[in-house]
């Protein structure tokens, strides 16, 4: 592939997903990650695994969002749940708190928010199915969507967001499937 992904988050492999009716070969990447041992923080946002990174609980969009920031990207966890349809959540950490007590961190990018808002509006004026983190350098974006293995799938809206995306003129390379899994367990 010529596209560039973030030194640390290089696909290795594609996956299958059906878009309206079509197959589409999504770049995928596979990662081993450590669940958490230390001490436990009282609100992991629906029972989410835990997962050390460099010594501190994250939740694995945050992990891939930190893969992302030292790959020497900027980047956000995109998170929709508890927000307007047009406005969603813009995350760079967890603090041990709800949805309410995380500090948003708007993405000030301006070609960036364009980006965002072109999609969401290609998606019904909704941000319903964006995928979990966007990540720039420069004039590149990617979209990265994690699922842990045998636990997760693709939501229907996912796939709708996918095809918004490539409406407005991104391709399948702009998207990045991260099927993770805690190891040793």
């Amino acid at each position: 592939m010529s596209f560039i992904y973030p030194s640390l988050l290089r696909p290795t492999t594609t996956e299958i997903l059906m878009s309206a009716s079509q197959a589409l070969a999504i770049p995928k990447i596979e990662l081993q990650l450590r669940r958490w041992a230390g001490s436990p923080i009282s609100n992991t946002f629906g029972n989410k695994p835990l997962i050390d990174f460099g010594g501190h609980p994250v939740f694995a969009e945050l992990c891939v969002y930190e893969l992302v920031r030292l790959s020497g990207w900027e980047a956000r966890w995109v998170e929709t749940y508890g927000a307007g349809p047009m406005n969603p959540y813009h995350f760079t950490a967890w603090a041990d708190a709800g949805i309410a007590g995380q500090q948003h961190v708007p993405i000030t990018k301006p070609a960036v928010q364009d980006l965002l808002q072109k999609i969401a509006h290609a998606n019904g004026d909704s941000y319903a199915g964006c995928w979990d983190v966007v990540g720039w350098d420069g004039e590149t974006v990617i979209f990265a969507e994690l699922k842990r293995r045998k636990k997760d799938r693709i939501r229907p809206t996912q796939p709708r967001w996918l095809a918004s995306g490539l409406q407005v003129g991104l391709t399948l390379e702009n998207f990045l499937l991260v099927e993770w899994d805690i190891f040793n367990e």
